[in-house]
């Protein structure tokens, strides 16, 4: 009997349920029937952008604007400069007139990209302003627990990370995906997608973060790059990989593509323009060199040649 009664008692703090043929939720405590839980398609409802005073960020925040757009995501605009190291000389005075410079660009530089940001955001709604006195992929990567998606520039060749968030960096540091611009104007569509795909850790957790894209575009090729003596590589577990994309509603397909002497970057390239997909996923791939992060080749190839939209995701 006092089994009973404990059984009972589980049982009026857990319902026991189980799926009906027709896949609506059954009580077996109370029987009556319910129906499921089936939540809101995977989305991104709130967009990290790293703002500037001038236009070098215009393409970037559009973009970002572009995005909130088609998940009905809000906006939080970042601005961010640091105070850099600097060489002490053998003039302290002239040193400290170049601090208290550097001091008063922040101070203007803070408050301008705030107002070049709210220019561009001008009328709409869930928008946000965030600031700080410290390196931009820093406070990109600080502010990125409160985002689903970043969205970043690539600096022009030695650009200091004073006042542009350094891409390499950020993608190792955010835990999160990365959405990086592409060099054209164009605007992002998304309904074709190439995913990256090699059987890791790095990859798996790209195609996660991607989901949204995913379940919106219209054809997803899930290409690997390979050897020319590999291209008859098994393609089982890519295969595995479009079945899970099919129980999400995306539909995908599989090609293995030879590297022959282009770079895994450019193949990956010439992959997109073949299926005129504007956007192209691949996981960031990287290893710790003395405390810092080191992106791997392939990454960094990704980062400074790839033309089309790039989500990155360690």
């Amino acid at each position: 009997m006092a089994g009973s009664h404990a059984t009972a008692a589980l049982c009026d703090l857990i319902w026991i349920r189980a799926w009906s043929d027709d896949c609506v939720m059954l009580d077996l405590k109370r029987g009556q029937r319910r129906r499921p839980f089936t939540g809101s398609k995977m989305s991104f409802k709130t967009v990290l952008v790293h703002a500037e005073p001038g236009p070098a960020c215009d393409r970037r925040v559009r973009l970002a604007l572009r995005i909130a757009d088609l998940f009905d995501a809000c906006v939080i605009g970042l601005g961010a400069e640091a105070f850099g190291p600097m060489i002490a000389s053998d003039y302290a005075t002239a040193d400290g007139a170049v601090i208290e410079a550097v001091r008063e660009r922040i101070a203007a530089d803070l408050p301008a990209a705030e107002k070049h940001f709210r220019e561009l955001t001008c009328g709409r709604e869930g928008v946000a302003w965030v600031a700080g006195e410290d390196y931009p992929d820093k406070m990109l990567a600080l502010c990125a627990r409160g985002a689903d998606l970043i969205v970043a520039g690539r600096p022009a060749r030695g650009e200091s990370t004073t006042f542009a968030a350094k891409p390499t960096d950020l993608v190792m540091e955010a835990g999160g995906p990365i959405l990086l611009e592409a060099d054209s104007n164009h605007e992002f569509i998304g309904e074709r997608v190439i995913v990256a795909w090699k059987d890791s850790r790095e990859s798996r957790r790209a195609l996660a973060d991607a989901l949204p894209f995913l379940m919106r575009a219209q054809d997803v090729v899930i290409v690997a790059v390979c050897g020319d003596a590999d291209v008859r590589t098994d393609q089982s577990g890519m295969h595995e990989v479009v079945r899970r994309l099919a129980r999400h509603g995306v539909t995908a397909s599989v090609e293995v593509a030879p590297k022959g002497k282009e770079s895994v970057a450019q193949a990956l390239e010439d992959a997109a323009n073949r299926h005129c997909a504007d956007l192209i996923v691949s996981g960031a791939y990287g290893h710790s060199r003395f405390r810092e992060w080191t992106l791997g080749g392939v990454t960094e190839d990704l980062i400074a040649s790839c033309s089309k939209h790039l989500l990155l995701s360690h």
